[in-house]
C-alpha cells in the first residue's frame, strides 16, 4: 500500500513537471529568437542612423528608443494584467490517498502513522483553504 501512495505521488509529480517544462522549454526559445530579431533591428537602426547623424548620435538614437520601448513594455505588464486564473478543481485523489492510508496504518509503525496523520492534516487544511478562497 505504501508502495501505491509513492506511485499516485510520482505519477502527479511528473504530471505536472511535463505541464510545466514543455511550454517553459517553447518559451525560452521563442525568447532568445525574439531577442535575435530584437538585436537585429536594433543593429539596423543604427546602421541607418549612422550616416545620417554619425555615430555617437546613431548610438544615442538607438539607445533611447530601446529605453522608450522597454518604459513602454513595463507598463503594460502593469496596466494590462489579466486576473488570476481561478485554481484547479481537487482532484479525487485524495479520497484514494485517505482509503490508503487507512488500509496501511494497522502496518506502520507508530512514528511513520504518526507522520502520516500530519501529512494528511496538512492537505486537509490546504485543500480547505484552497475551497474557501474559491468562495470568495
Amino acid at each position: 500500500m505504501v508502495n501505491q501512495i509513492v506511485a499516485i505521488a510520482q505519477e502527479h509529480a511528473q504530471a505536472a513537471i511535463r505541464r510545466a517544462a514543455i511550454p517553459a522549454a517553447l518559451g525560452v526559445i521563442a525568447l532568445v529568437l525574439f531577442l535575435f530579431a530584437l538585436f537585429a533591428l536594433f543593429a539596423a537602426l543604427f546602421f541607418w542612423q549612422m550616416p545620417i547623424y554619425g555615430p555617437t548620435a546613431a548610438a544615442l538614437i538607438v539607445t533611447a528608443v530601446a529605453f522608450v520601448l522597454a518604459v513602454v513594455a513595463l507598463l503594460l505588464t502593469r496596466i494590462g494584467r489579466p486576473p488570476k486564473p481561478p485554481p484547479p478543481a481537487p482532484d479525487a485523489i485524495a479520497p484514494q490517498l485517505v482509503s490508503l492510508l487507512a488500509q496501511t496504518a494497522p502496518s506502520l509503525g507508530p512514528r511513520t502513522t504518526a507522520w502520516s496523520a500530519v501529512l494528511l492534516a496538512l492537505a486537509l487544511g490546504l485543500m480547505a483553504r484552497g475551497s474557501s478562497a474559491r468562495r470568495k
